[in-house]
């Protein structure tokens, strides 16, 4: 080789050694945040309360129920009108009779229930926070006031369960008798339930048996039916 031919100095080399690792290192590592950092953070949903998800169950049957009735109501006043007016009509074919013209049917409006259901509400979450005499005297109040149909066994109910929660079960077995009582009504499979634990906090085994007994066997579909079982394992 020709003395002055350019030669690599193994110097240059280890010049460049430096980048190389540090491009290598990017391209393993990566230039973004890490794993770790960019996973996100999973929470367990948040489990509603009992008596919260209770309500939620009530207001949408309630709702149901006032939105039927309502239905029910408009369609049987425009059965009597139309009947009032063919029966007018039929009238006035015959001769020699004036009738006054046929009334105009007008829209049937339901009352308004906001005030009553925003009093539900503020007496349920009385009991939710374990205020159950307040709970008792808010509930009694809407129940003495021109409060819906539908809430008036659900407010029994719970004033149930707050005499219940109160230790006095000889005031809630009356409210839940109420409920049952009760010509229909979605509180019935809890308000059998708080019946037998009602006679089985008073020491009474037989009718608390007698009680989860008729849960079982009228509201067999009931998601309560196995705690009534439990219950009566623990009787035996």
């Amino acid at each position: 080789m020709n003395a002055d031919s350019p030669r690599v100095r193994p110097s240059r080399l280890f010049d460049a050694v430096p980048a190389l690792v540090i491009a290598m290192s990017l391209a393993a590592f990566g230039c973004g945040p890490s794993e770790e950092a960019t996973e996100e953070t999973e929470f367990e949903p948040t489990v509603a309360p009992t008596a919260r998800l209770e309500y939620r169950i009530d207001s949408l049957q309630n709702e149901n129920r006032r939105l039927r009735d309502q239905v029910d109501a408009v369609s049987a006043e425009n059965r009597r009108l139309t009947a009032k007016s063919a029966e007018l009509e039929s009238r006035q074919s015959e001769p020699g009779i004036a009738v006054a013209p046929p009334v105009t049917p007008r829209p049937v409006t339901a009352a308004p229930t906001a005030e009553g259901k925003e009093g539900y509400a503020a007496a349920l979450d009385q009991f939710k926070t374990k205020n159950y005499q307040g709970a008792i005297e808010q509930f009694n109040a809407l129940l003495n006031s021109n409060i819906e149909e539908g809430l008036v066994d659900n407010c029994q109910y719970w004033i149930g369960e707050s005499y219940y929660a109160l230790k006095d079960y000889g005031e809630a077995i009356k409210h839940f008798e109420t409920v049952l009582n009760a010509k229909t009504s979605g509180k019935k499979p809890y308000a059998q339930l708080m019946l037998g634990h009602s006679y089985a906090a008073l020491g009474n085994t037989a009718a608390a048996k007698e009680a989860y007994n008729k849960l079982v066997a009228s509201y067999p579909a009931s998601p309560l039916v196995s705690k009534a079982q439990a219950r009566l394992a623990k009787l035996k």
